[in-house]
């Protein structure tokens, strides 16, 4: 049984871009806004990156609880105070946890107590990102920017392998990428990302992982001479023993302002998996000069098959998520978290036909920033965001914030079933439901 969290594509109009958000409905700038006016919007905008806050020693136990619409919200002793980015489980029991100066936390008993577990990068400067786990004892975490490890026992040894990503060194986010945002987008977890972004599985044998060089984020078309794209999509089909980069479109066609008959490179940032062998991946990047934006959701039918955009026109697709999960062949969830145009404002969107057409769910989101999505069905997900926010999507349409007992930063969240979750982030916090 396969208990991932991650993944799926997204595709909304921007609007400023195409004068309407998704589903059609006008923004609230009105359909009339034009690339000119965006022009002035952006001149002159800057952004940084966000400092990575790690804390050392062990937390101490917080306690508290709140009741969650189908349940309860309360928090765990992580064994850790170190930042947490992600979470994902074995069964209903076993989970792991991961994050920053290669720490992992796992559980064995449902979520009461949590131990921080042995592996070849623990205490390093690196940061361990995300996770996938397959049942019974299998699981792989990325280790910024170009490492993933793996186990074949629940956790009691660890593997390392490192991929050529194209990424070195602690700068893992794209400055070039950050300066044609605006202030207001500035260190927003999920701009401009470098390196291993994402994993999932279909099998405990194979796994695909997501990653992106700093050329994903150039503004200019792509050679037409024969290139390796700057992301990738690598496939492993023996447990992760050898990964090999999988053949994926060189660029996409530009969705706004941009010459014509011409491709543009874009940025991988999630992918998810379902038993069946149908993945999908995406990602997509403001092309700042052009004010335009180049969006791919990419998808594969079964391992080793050629990846290709969700949709056949030549942009491949109207826009991407920042972090998505599809539970069903045809159904997907995502987050929007990016939108220069349409800041402050967060979307959440959904895709009924596989990731070749979304629309948004619910209102425009403003009471925090979600930086995560799990759906443990096709119809049920939840959300994890700053300020100790996590919503729920009921019936597919309905968006609801959740009570929670902690006003920390929350990065990741996986689910077993849809009454069993937890989240995690800042200051080794995790939240359980069920």
């Amino acid at each position: 049984m396969l208990f991932t969290k991650n993944a799926g594509p997204v595709v909304r109009l921007l609007a400023c871009l195409a004068g309407r958000r998704p589903g059609g409905r006008p923004g609230a700038a009105g359909a009339a806004v034009s690339f000119c006016a965006a022009a002035v919007v952006l001149a002159g905008c800057y952004a940084s990156a966000a400092g990575a806050q790690v804390a050392t020693g062990r937390s101490t136990p917080v306690t508290g609880s709140s009741q969650a619409g189908s349940g309860v919200w309360r928090a765990e002793n992580s064994d850790t105070r170190h930042r947490l980015y992600d979470v994902a489980c074995l069964s209903n029991l076993r989970c792991e946890a991961v994050g920053t100066a290669g720490t992992i936390v796992a559980t064995a008993n449902g979520g009461r107590t949590w131990r921080q577990q042995a592996n070849p990068l623990r205490g390093s400067a690196k940061t361990l990102y995300q996770i996938a786990c397959v049942a019974p004892s299998s699981c792989y975490v990325i280790a910024r920017p170009d490492t993933i490890l793996v186990t074949h026992n629940g956790g009691a040894t660890w593997s390392r392998h490192v991929l050529p990503v194209g990424v070195s060194g602690s700068n893992l986010t794209d400055q070039a990428c950050l300066a044609v945002y605006s202030p207001g987008l500035s260190g927003r977890y999920a701009l401009c990302r470098l390196g291993l972004l994402d994993i999932a599985c279909v099998s405990a044998r194979v796994c695909h992982a997501v990653s992106t060089a700093p050329q994903a984020y150039v503004a200019s078309p792509v050679p037409r001479k024969p290139h390796a794209p700057p992301s990738s999509i690598w496939m492993t089909r023996d447990g992760g023993a050898s990964w090999t980069r999988q053949s994926v479109p060189p660029g996409v066609a530009c969705n706004g302002d941009c010459l014509p008959g011409l491709v543009y490179p874009y940025p991988l940032e999630w992918v998810t998996c379902l038993s069946s062998g149908l993945c999908r991946a995406g990602g997509g990047h403001l092309l700042g000069g052009h004010l335009g934006f180049a969006y791919a959701v990419l998808v594969t039918h079964s391992p080793g098959r050629p990846w290709a955009c969700a949709q056949s026109a030549a942009t491949c697709t109207d826009s991407a998520p920042d972090a998505a999960d599809c539970a069903a062949s045809t159904r997907c969830y995502g987050v929007d978290s990016t939108n220069p145009y349409e800041e402050p404002d967060i979307f959440v969107v959904r895709s009924t036909d596989g990731g070749a057409g979304w629309v948004q769910v619910g209102p425009d989101w403003t009471r925090s920033v979600l930086n995560d999505i799990a759906c443990p069905a096709a119809l049920t997900c939840y959300l994890a965001g700053t300020r100790g926010t996590i919503a729920r999507i009921t019936n597919g349409t309905t968006i609801t914030a959740q009570r929670t007992p902690t006003a920390r930063d929350l990065y990741g969240i996986g689910c077993v079933g849809p009454a069993t979750c937890y989240a995690v982030g800042d200051n080794g916090t995790i939240l359980a439901l069920g």
